[in-house]
């Protein structure tokens, strides 16, 4: 008998991790279905600027220009560069993120709740509304779930050590441990600056549970050394971060924060149907009362997932920041409360009633972001006219600098020449240094240096173009100093080719 009883254990590893990987990749299965089945759209415009970029660039004058660091755009570069620049490619790398987050999600609810709220706090995680939704985008939300989420696995197996005795880990993990941690954070906020939250909401958490005895202050005197370690690696982040804080900050388009406001990012953050929302929010309530006596490392998943919306919201009293999509992480990390939930509810029927219930809830939201036919972005509906273009003896002028996300993504060649582009209200764009176009100002435009024999002009014609009134009277007298030879309109442009008159 004892040989069976000792391959148990061994059984049981094999059972979990077989678990883990069959979970892991049926979220890499539903993250890449039909992902290139829509064109580039919104902020996937703006990385495609940074992917255009040379390595020198990232490194170099593009390492402050946008309000995070190029950490993401790296990496996006690097993996184009074996796997090709296709929708499908660019895209799978954020979704393969996301599938590889759960491996950790596994580690929190197992270490919480045991095995059968670990499987389905990962099946909650396979269809988490918003990591689909961000998931399959080319932005840098997925790469910021996997760096905290690996960061927490890591400081809940410390947290949990302190419970069971300073004994209970050998020193040589305790400091892979505490690696990871440090990391992790640091990943994150390379990643997105708002991840600069997730240090200080750890830190409150471990002094918090310090001074309830849940963890010693020696613990919090290691947190504080890996606190210092990663300040010491962000440091090249850190003043970015502080200038963009004084300047872009000020003039984003995130709307003050407002009661309203709040309730609006809450519900677009978890975005069930009306009349499944109470078996959510119960199912939350429910995970969130079992973790009643789990010590310093069942605090932490309330910590982040409740701590992440009341800082943005208290952040937001000075600075609009309370947006949905910093919330992605700790909306994701809800599922391990889900899974803590459906596990102490009585009785395999209820439980899998209720399961059911919520899963219909996450693939009814999940449905949208499916689109069954390739939908064309503005510069492949007007393809055949700029197939016609000749660059070499072209120059280009846009009617709103945001226009050259996709244009110079599909015709990189348009943009060897002389580019000039309008904004609404003669505002500088934020990742200005990432164009190749030169802003001009509406009162400069009868001086703009027009050097070939054609030039294009190409402007929004609907939202989010700017009025009629500020940018196309500056286009309105540019086209005067030539004839209009060749014209298209778009869904949402309109491209038109003149042949210059005035003398050059």
């Amino acid at each position: 008998m004892a040989p069976e009883f000792a391959a148990s254990p061994a059984k049981d590893r094999a059972v979990e991790v077989l678990t883990v990987v069959l979970f892991t990749l049926a979220a890499a299965a539903v993250q890449l279905a039909l992902i290139g089945n829509n064109s580039f759209t919104g902020d996937e415009q703006v990385t495609l600027l940074f992917l255009r970029a040379d390595w020198s660039e990232l490194w170099g004058r593009l390492w402050g220009a946008d309000t995070h660091r190029p950490y993401y755009y790296m990496l996006l570069k690097a993996w184009s560069e074996v796997f090709g620049e296709s929708r499908f490619a660019l895209r799978s790398l954020g979704a393969l993120l996301h599938a590889a987050s759960l491996p950790f999600v596994w580690v929190l609810a197992r270490r919480l709740g045991g095995r059968r709220a670990a499987v389905w706090a990962l099946a909650f995680s396979v269809l988490s509304p918003l990591a689909i939704f961000y998931g399959r985008d080319i932005r840098n939300y997925p790469l910021v779930t996997f760096s905290i989420f690996g960061s927490l696995a890591a400081l809940s197996a410390l947290a949990a050590a302190e419970r069971a005795g300073a004994a209970a880990l050998p020193a040589r993990r305790r400091m892979l441990l505490w690696a990871g941690v440090t990391l992790g954070a640091a990943s994150a906020f390379y990643a997105h600056s708002i991840s600069v939250l997730y240090p200080i909401l750890v830190c409150l958490w471990a002094l918090g549970s310090a001074g309830t005895g849940l963890v010693s202050w020696r613990f919090v005197g290691q947190l504080v050394l890996a606190g210092l370690a990663l300040a010491l690696i962000s440091v090249p982040a850190v003043l970015p971060m502080l200038h963009h804080a004084e300047t872009t900050l000020k003039e984003f388009w995130i709307p003050l924060t407002t009661p309203g406001r709040l309730v609006s990012q809450m519900r677009d953050a978890y975005p069930y149907p009306a009349p499944l929302l109470p078996v959510v929010l119960g199912l939350l309530g429910l995970g969130l009362w079992r973790l009643r006596g789990s010590g310093a490392a069942g605090l932490l998943i309330p910590a982040m997932v409740i701590g992440q919306p009341v800082a943005l919201a208290l952040l937001g009293l000075v600075e609009p920041v309370f947006i949905t999509r910093a919330m992605v992480w700790p909306a994701m990390l809800s599922s391990v409360l889900l899974g803590l939930g459906l596990a102490g509810l009585p009785g395999q029927r209820l439980r899998l009633g209720v399961a059911a219930l919520v899963l219909l809830a996450q693939a009814l939201v999940a449905r949208l972001d499916y689109v069954p036919h390739y939908q064309p972005s503005e510069p492949e509906r007007l393809a055949v006219f700029f197939d016609r273009i000749d660059p070499a003896e072209t120059d280009l002028i846009l009617g709103r600098q945001n226009v050259e996300h996709t244009l110079r993504w599909d015709y990189p060649a348009l943009f060897d020449g002389p580019v000039f582009a309008f904004n609404k209200g003669d505002e500088k764009i934020i990742y200005d240094a990432a164009n190749r176009s030169v802003r001009m100002l509406r009162a400069e435009a009868d001086a703009l240096p027009l050097t070939r024999p054609y030039f294009l002009i190409v402007r929004q014609i609907r939202p989010p173009a700017p009025p009629g009134d500020e940018v196309t009277p500056a286009l309105a007298r540019i086209a005067a100093r030539g004839r209009l030879v060749a014209q298209a309109e778009g869904r949402w442009w309109t491209a038109e080719l003149y042949k210059r008159t005035d003398p050059p």
